[in-house]
């Protein structure tokens, strides 16, 4: 009986030696996990592209909005004329003559309205027009570069961070600048090529 208690504790010897070993082993380096994120609207905002094609906007909307001023300023004299007309000659005109003229000011009023839609959903239609022009542009570079740079330095994800819940506030893991500066080093060298 003495026998077999001693190889059951020379038996649970090995196993504890065998359970020790495999918690003394230090950590393989390959499963060490590095995590990094960038900020996708940090970015947006960031980019050169972005930044010419608002310019590019404001200067649009700009010249729509003089435009229509001028053409409101008109309008607005064509109707007031058109409203003193009416006044002076009110005694004078047939019925039918006011409600021509009448209409002639409504007419000029839905005009100046019109005008008014009109230079606002154009607005409204190039900025929808930039915006996808940048965001294509974005999701043709941006994976690329942001594999490019996991890649180089050991990243094994990369998440934008607002599908983070929580986002260490240790900036070894954002690599929006590293992506912004690339991204934009790349639109230059392809502007330089498209001038030359």
């Amino acid at each position: 009986m003495g026998g077999r208690k001693n190889k059951s504790l020379i038996f649970l010897f090995f196993c504890l030696c065998f359970l020790m070993g495999l918690g003394l082993r230090p950590a393989r380096a390959d499963l060490v996990v590095k995590i990094g994120y960038v900020d996708l609207e940090r970015i947006f905002r960031g980019y050169e592209k972005t930044r010419e094609l608002e310019a590019k906007l404001k200067l649009e909307n700009e010249a729509d909005q003089q435009m229509l001023s001028e053409r409101r300023q008109e309008i607005e004299k064509e109707i007031e004329k058109l409203k003193e007309e009416l006044k002076m000659q009110e005694s004078i005109l047939s019925e039918s003559a006011r409600e021509e003229k009448q209409a002639e000011i409504q007419r000029r009023t839905e005009e100046l309205d019109k005008l008014s839609g009109y230079i606002e959903q154009r607005s409204k239609e190039r900025e929808a027009k930039y915006t996808d022009e940048i965001l294509k542009d974005l999701q043709s570079k941006l994976p690329l570069i942001i594999k490019s740079i996991a890649e180089k330095e050991g990243y094994r994800f990369v998440f934008d961070v607002r599908s983070l819940f929580y986002a260490t506030p240790e900036k070894e893991f954002d690599l929006t600048d590293k992506v912004l500066a690339r991204l934009n080093e790349e639109y230059k060298k392809q502007k330089s090529k498209a001038g030359e």
